[in-house]
């Protein structure tokens, strides 16, 4: 892979829900769509959040609710989700800027993939609602599970020939921690942790992701 060198940064990765697009959770944003948040939802999130029952079998859960639809149902109110204020214009010029993009979510596949198509995106891993013959089966495959996107990030970099201090950390969340440790720079963006803000180097006081992309500019310049 050749890389272009900004200083010593290469790379960067994104946290997907809450930051490069607005809905927090893409379970959650189905769930609400299709009107069964507060019935059904919601109480697999606080079982799961309370320690009572493993990620996995949170996603499963809330997979089964989908059982026997058309995928395309799914798939059309993600074509409708909003990128973040000017996020889609500055991740352009990122891209531009010959920078490798990563995006990890524990969220579903349908914004990762408009990542790939739209922006250019050189990785992108999510999790996956399985389908056959177009039709949900009810099933889930776990590519990331609930705080592993440390694990998943050094895979990616070592196959890659990335450094992890070459590669800046943009997120929204306490999932977001375990990039952060292991990441050469890391900016909070839309934050809802302040355990993520404690741990960042730079924490955005708006929600435009143009301060993203002058913060990154400012320390390719400085490094």
């Amino acid at each position: 892979m050749k890389k272009k060198n900004h200083g010593k940064f290469t790379a960067i990765v994104f946290d997907i829900d809450g930051t490069i697009v607005k809905p927090v959770s893409s379970w959650r944003y189905i769930h609400e769509k299709l009107g069964k948040w507060d019935v059904l939802a919601y109480r697999y999130q606080d079982m799961f959040l309370a320690g009572k029952i493993s990620y996995r079998e949170f996603c499963r859960l809330d997979a089964a609710h989908w059982k026997g639809m058309p995928e395309r149902r799914i798939a059309e109110l993600f074509e409708k989700v909003p990128y973040s204020k000017n996020a889609k214009k500055y991740l352009f010029e990122l891209k531009k800027m010959g920078f490798f993009l990563i995006a990890l979510s524990t969220g579903l596949q349908y914004i990762p993939e408009r990542l790939k198509k739209e922006i250019g995106f050189d990785m992108v891993i999510s999790n996956r609602l399985l389908t056959k013959n177009g039709i949900f089966t009810g099933g889930v495959r776990i590519n990331i599970s609930h705080g592993e996107k440390g694990k998943i990030l050094r895979k990616i970099l070592k196959s890659n020939r990335i450094k992890p201090e070459q590669v800046i950390c943009v997120g929204d969340s306490e999932g977001d921690i375990p990039m952060v440790n292991i990441c050469g720079f890391s900016i909070a963006f839309n934050s809802i942790s302040e355990k993520l803000n404690e741990k960042v180097d730079y924490v955005c006081t708006t929600d435009d992701f143009s301060e993203v992309f002058k913060v990154i500019k400012k320390i390719c310049t400085r490094a």
